[in-house]
């Protein structure tokens, strides 16, 4: 009787201590150390140009912040000063004569790499991969006075939008910070819409973040 629970017991014991020192072995992992997670939101202003004008385009990002380091998230950006549409354009669809102006805005997928984020001043890179959407406009004024049925003009046209952008970084507290850069916004797909091009809407920008968050 004893027999019949001694070897199953001696099978298992001796098992265990032959595979242990396997089992002890690391699993080979992306991060070594524990991840450590945050995230922010940031307000963000760009001066750039626009069919040839100075435009004014307002918005923000923000996400999921690994390790300090990697940012995951989503962001988008909306032209907001008035940037007069080209003479072909006003003559094929403006009502009465109207100045026609541009409306344009764009959003997507955001990515950021933060090079050493403990030290007081240091560097940012993101990127953005979207689409975006153009059409005319009145003035806003004429929004305003609550003309809704006049505002738009024109088909309007869907464009695919990527900006990588290269900022410097403050640290002012724990969870604020400060960047300001430079990007290059590149636009395509533009089609439908008579009186622009590609190019019009594509070019560099100044950027100036405000950053808020658990970085």
């Amino acid at each position: 009787m004893r027999r019949t629970w001694t070897l199953p017991v001696t099978f298992i014991l001796s098992l265990f201590f032959f595979t242990m020192p396997l089992s002890a072995q690391e699993h080979e992992t992306l991060f070594d150390a524990p991840v450590e997670h945050g995230g922010f939101g940031s307000l963000v202003t760009k001066i750039t140009p626009v069919r040839g004008e100075l435009g004014v385009m307002l918005g923000g990002y923000g996400g999921w912040l690994i390790n300090h380091r990697f940012m995951i998230g989503a962001g988008g950006y909306g032209l907001t000063n008035n940037v007069r549409a080209s003479a072909d354009a006003e003559q094929l669809y403006s009502i009465d004569g109207e100045a026609l102006y541009l409306e344009f805005g764009y959003g997507g997928l955001m990515f950021e790499y933060i090079f050493s984020p403990h030290k007081l001043v240091h560097l940012n890179f993101h990127a953005l991969v979207g689409a975006g959407g153009v059409s005319y406009r009145e003035d806003w004024y004429g929004y305003i006075e609550g003309d809704h049925n006049r505002r738009r003009y024109g088909r309007g046209n869907a464009v695919f939008v990527a900006e990588p952008t290269l900022s410097v970084e403050l640290n002012v507290t724990t969870w604020f910070r400060i960047a300001a850069g430079g990007s290059y916004r590149f636009v395509s797909g533009i089609d439908d819409l008579k009186g622009i091009e590609n190019s019009d809407l594509a070019g560099p920008s100044g950027t100036l973040s405000l950053k808020f968050g658990k970085f």
